[in-house]
């Protein structure tokens, strides 16, 4: 296993690419979004992507961000899960994350350093998704309606409106939106919406404008849906997914010395 403390200054992307070792991403502060073939996520303080190996992915973000990054080799990742997946961090296991980041990565078999990452590794077999994904769909068509409300979060046309623009019908669209991505059309907007509120708030925007350019009638219609989504409001929730992170060993620009 190699970790590192990761800072980058202000916003940036990460191309698309895969590597070798499975990959945990811990942001510190601010949201990451991560973007696979199969699905988007975002990632609040307070809670991990875990990207297996070979898995293609790219990573950005709208500010600059502090992360703790962790590599697995595949050789102990046959236990763990085999998609991405955001999960909860528990306190224990944020902690974990920053001793090895302290630690570094020169250690050997049967060493103190070396037993502490097999218990990490144990933790992460207990990793249980969070509900921060938003699946991506196969069908050439749901894919043209997916740009258009990523484009345009706010865009509030009837799925008959959208399927008409992609020269399908309702029933179809319908169908396969479920199909391939487990989420009605609406469950779907919505999720999307809720992903985008979050990295929103992270940067620092207003309720009231998030709410706005999310499409929505007002503030409140906004904060019942987060709240039913997450189980807080906006300011709670945010509130509580603060970090404050001890020293760790931190570097700037490529990782490719270490994937």
């Amino acid at each position: 296993m190699l970790s590192v403390s990761y800072f980058a200054q202000g916003p940036h992307r990460i191309a698309g690419h895969a590597h070798p070792r499975a990959q945990i991403l811990f942001p510190v502060d601010g949201v990451y979004r991560v973007n696979t073939p199969l699905g988007n996520w975002v990632v609040p303080p307070t809670q991990a992507i875990w990207i297996p190996p070979q898995i293609h992915h790219e990573v950005y973000a709208n500010t600059s961000m502090t992360s703790l990054i962790l590599f697995v080799d595949e050789t102990y990742t046959s236990a763990l899960p085999s998609e991405c997946m955001v999960t909860n961090v528990s306190p224990l296991l944020r902690e974990l994350f920053y001793r090895a980041t302290q630690f570094g990565n020169d250690y050997s078999p049967g060493d103190k350093k070396s037993r502490f990452f097999s218990v990490l590794l144990d933790e992460l077999n207990e990793m249980q998704p969070a509900p921060l994904h938003l699946p991506m769909a196969k069908d050439k068509r749901l894919l043209r309606i997916i740009d258009i409300l990523l484009s345009n979060p706010a865009d509030d046309r009837s799925l008959s409106e959208l399927s008409r623009r992609v020269g399908a019908s309702e029933r179809t669209v319908a169908r396969k939106f479920v199909k391939e991505t487990g989420f009605t059309f609406a469950e779907w907007r919505k999720q999307q919406r809720l992903l985008e509120a979050i990295d929103r708030l992270a940067q620092g925007q207003s309720v009231s404008t998030v709410a706005v350019e999310l499409g929505y009638s007002s503030s409140s219609a906004f904060i019942a849906m987060f709240r039913r989504s997450l189980g807080s409001s906006p300011g709670h929730y945010l509130e509580k997914n603060q970090t404050h992170a001890p020293k760790t060993r931190e570097v700037a620009g490529t990782l490719d010395e270490l994937v």
